[in-house]
């Protein structure tokens, strides 16, 4: 009941948190079948949250067993479907290893019932463009559950990769891709470790072909250069909100892709360009948004701006208090940089739930039906405040473009474009 409860206000959050959503070929789900999506894990806990509000249909997911340690705590998140798995380096020993034997009987029971189980087979997290190696828990429970079964048709696996534009900061976007599923009768006959493997290394490769993969560390920079710049040539529309596309996907791939093959001594050379832009940008006081949109600002935003003022600083002045209470919590309790999205998207949408409805019910106590009339406008100006500041963000950086010398502006397009082939 409290899944079905926390769902739809989680799924409002989620719209509004990120700027775009492109979720593609959901259809790939085998329907009425047991189903596994095994997915990669670059945040602490954004993609169950993002996957279950969108997913069509109801979604279980293993998460860490310490989690689970007060009783409280555990009661609710198996409420909200949540299954507990321990791992040795987060347990005091075998004792809590021990306690997955139940979870493995969960989760047989659940796929042979025809519920879809999300797991993270890479076992950790890290927020990096990298796929790590996957752990074997997945193919335990995949032909556990054949084993338990005998008489069961078969069991997907469903390889999901998710990826963020940015994995730190809200408003920004995501592109979730689900691949083509694989049959697990395929790889199981007698359950061997070498049938396991086979079937793991089947799910790496159908994974890393929905992730944005940059092999090396040293070249996570030049990677988010190139990837920023092909953002800016191809701004998309921000509704819907939520898009079945995956064409951003295969394009920022195709950009991870060409770094990754790059000669050395080539590579060096594009590192060397990038950097100089980079420098370029930081002393005119512009981004490379304002140089790929170097048109001048027309009437119609300034117009915009104009009009859209005062509403938009009242719903900035209205989320104030949770937003800015949401942002300390994220920028001083939380240490690793995987938790921080997360929480701040957690911590935001308590924060403004509990606050918004103090105002409806103030508002409803009052008894006057203007009052109330006002407090749900203030949520709806919160919301448009969110989109006329970013725009004004991008205006101020077009019109500081604008005021540079004509020298000015010719060098940082040269810069660009020196790097632009290299995004084609």
């Amino acid at each position: 009941m409290l899944y079905y409860l926390v769902r739809p206000i989680a799924r409002l959050g989620t719209y509004i948190f990120f700027r775009k959503i492109y979720f593609a070929n959901e259809d790939r789900i085998p329907h009425n079948k047991s189903v596994i999506l095994a997915i990669n894990h670059p945040t602490g806990f954004m993609e169950p949250i993002i996957m279950a509000v969108l997913l069509s249909k109801p979604l279980h997911f293993l998460v860490r067993g310490d989690f689970f340690s007060k009783k409280i705590y555990g009661s609710l998140l198996r409420a909200l479907h949540m299954i507990p798995i321990f791992r040795m380096r987060d347990t005091t020993g075998f004792s809590g290893v021990k306690s997955n034997f139940s979870t493995f009987e969960a989760c047989y029971a659940g796929l042979k019932a025809g519920k879809i189980i999300m797991i993270f087979p890479e076992g950790r997290t890290e927020l990096e463009k990298r796929l790590r190696p996957l752990q074997r828990g997945l193919v335990r429970i995949a032909f556990g559950t054949l084993e338990r079964y005998p008489d069961l048709e078969d069991l997907y696996v469903v390889p999901v990769g998710v990826n963020f534009t940015d994995g730190e900061q809200a408003r920004s976007e995501v592109m979730i891709n689900f691949g083509e599923p694989l049959s697990t009768r395929t790889f199981y006959q007698t359950g061997t470790a070498t049938e396991g493997d086979a079937l793991l290394e089947a799910l790496a490769a159908a994974m890393a072909k929905n992730i944005v993969i940059v092999k090396d560390a040293a070249d996570d920079e030049l990677a988010e250069i190139l990837l920023t710049l092909d953002r800016n040539e191809r701004r998309e529309k921000i509704f819907p909100v939520i898009a079945d596309d995956a064409a951003c996907l295969w394009r920022e791939k195709a950009i991870a892709t060409r770094i990754n093959e790059l000669p050395v001594a080539e590579k060096e050379g594009l590192k060397t360009k990038a950097s100089a832009y980079q420098k370029a940008l930081k002393a005119a006081g512009v981004t490379d948004r304002a140089v790929a949109k170097s048109q001048k600002n027309g009437v119609g935003g300034l117009l915009f701006l104009i009009l859209g003022c005062l509403p938009a600083w009242i719903g900035r002045a209205f989320c104030f208090l949770p937003a800015q209470l949401a942002h300390y919590i994220k920028a001083k309790r939380v240490r690793r940089l995987e938790y921080k999205l997360p929480v701040w998207a957690g911590v935001s949408w308590g924060m403004f739930l509990v606050y918004y409805l103090l105002w409806l019910l103030i508002a409803g106590l009052s008894g006057q039906w203007l009052i109330l009339l006002v407090a749900v406008c203030l949520g709806g100006l919160g919301y448009f405040g969110l989109y006329y500041f970013e725009y004004y963000t991008h205006w101020s950086n077009a019109q500081r473009f604008q005021r540079l010398s004509s020298a000015q502006q010719a060098a940082l397009k040269q810069h660009r474009n020196e790097l632009l082939p290299f995004t084609q």
